[in-house]
């Protein structure tokens, strides 16, 4: 009789392998969109790098666009004896003549002696009187000494100072002296000691509280204190000392090399945008053949070609900012300060806006930020578009993960019941073989 006989527990095959390769076809689909989506976030990363160099590039836009911030000016005194001067962006160049009459002093005042720290000055109130103003001091058992009036007088936070002068004598050595911390008649003090059982302090005046005076081209200016800050747009005066009747001249010329430095940061930024742009063209950039690089190219191109209508200087070429064939910037300084030198104002009409005309640059700036926009701007609706597009491939790949759990499942449900049926049909050939014998 012959024998029946199955090799192995059951089937011999390796159901997990072929179960993974299955769901490995299946899968296809799913690892086209994760590499899709892949490829959206290396794009998208690559647009925030642009929107990057176009934002850097308008932050040096900022520093030129109006005419406080492209000037830079440096100020000269021809005595610095008498006074210095610093000019900011908002200063015009010129010249003046400037007198300084006197400068400003601060009120000092100072008691009758005392014959020590410890002496009774009584208790009550001693009033300061500042600009009008009068506060009260409150003198009572805890220091009703002379040293005790100049802490309480200390710790009052009014501008006046309080600090003893020791003269040597035994009898009457000790003084209690008050300065205003600030120079100036709006700052001179009156003391009025509303004090009983012991000796009040009666001031006399050593220094007389006193305003600067400085004439500037004829023009008398009076000063509270020895910083003039508000007589000329944009220059600070420190007076250092007076001498009366004798002019000193002070000189505010163009700081061609601070605006140098503005605009080669201008050109160094705008070059590494380009070159970034021009990287993203080539074979296998992420952003290879995407629009936004084209919109941004030419928005910004057809604003730096545009001139000024109707002025000498017209274009960024004339002061020695030329554009190349590659679209970089070049930047000849020496004929640049040339022009600044020339025509200050014709060289400053390109990158900013006045009631006449508004320059490229301005208008870069203008562009720039309508791109970098962070509600409408094209980086927006760009980084829009992306986070749309792997959402929605995010979606399609959970459909696919939920239709792939229940195939495997499905598989894995027909090998068993396959393992099963073999396993019979092998416990049968295993009986009918050990009958036969």
């Amino acid at each position: 009789m012959s024998v029946i006989s199955f090799g192995g527990l059951a089937s011999g095959l390796d159901t997990g392998s072929i179960i993974a390769q299955l769901l490995a076809v299946r899968s296809q689909p799913m690892y086209r969109l994760q590499a899709q989506n892949d490829l959206y976030e290396s794009q998208q990363k690559a647009v925030d790098i642009l929107k990057g160099y176009c934002s850097e590039l308008m932050a040096t836009v900022q520093d030129l666009d109006s005419g406080s911030d492209f000037g830079a000016f440096t100020a000269t005194s021809a005595n610095e004896s008498i006074f210095t001067a610093t000019a900011s962006s908002f200063a015009s160049p010129g010249s003046y003549d400037i007198t300084v009459n006197a400068l400003a002093n601060a009120q000092k005042s100072i008691s009758q002696g005392f014959d020590s720290l410890s002496t009774p000055v009584g208790t009550g109130a001693v009033g300061i009187v500042i600009d009008g103003v009068s506060t009260d001091i409150t003198i009572d058992s805890e220091n009703n000494t002379l040293d005790g009036l100049r802490t309480a007088i200390n710790n009052s936070g009014l501008a006046v100072n309080a600090s003893i002068i020791y003269d040597g004598n035994e009898t009457g050595g000790y003084h209690l002296v008050l300065t205003s911390s600030e120079t100036g008649t709006d700052n001179a003090f009156t003391v009025l000691p509303n004090l009983s059982g012991g000796t009040a302090p009666v001031f006399s005046e050593i220094e007389t509280a006193s305003n600067a005076e400085v004439i500037i081209d004829t023009v008398t200016v009076s000063s509270q204190t020895n910083s003039v800050t508000s007589a000329l747009t944009g220059i600070s005066l420190n007076l250092l000392s007076a001498d009366v009747g004798q002019s000193t001249e002070l000189i505010i010329s163009t700081d061609g090399e601070a605006i140098e430095g503005k605009i080669q940061s201008f050109v160094d930024a705008y070059n590494a945008l380009y070159n970034y742009m021009e990287d993203q063209k080539l074979e296998g950039a992420d952003l290879r053949g995407n629009s936004i690089l084209r919109s941004v190219s030419s928005r910004i191109n057809m604003i730096m070609t545009n001139s000024l209508e109707g002025m000498d200087i017209s274009m960024l070429y004339q002061i020695g900012i030329k554009q190349s064939e590659n679209n970089l910037l070049e930047f000849d300084s020496t004929t640049f300060n040339e022009m600044l030198a020339d025509d200050y104002n014709g060289v400053q009409n390109l990158f900013v806006s006045n009631e006449v005309s508004s320059g490229p640059v301005y208008l870069l700036g203008i562009a720039l930020d309508d791109m970098t926009d962070s509600v409408d701007g094209i980086f927006k609706y760009s980084n829009d578009s992306f986070n749309n597009r792997i959402e929605q491939n995010e979606t399609s790949i959970e459909r696919y993960q939920e239709s792939l759990d229940s195939y495997e499942q499905m598989l894995a449900a027909k090998f068993h019941a396959m393992e099963q049926l073999i396993a019979g049909f092998n416990a049968q050939g295993n009986y009918l073989s050990a009958f036969s014998s």
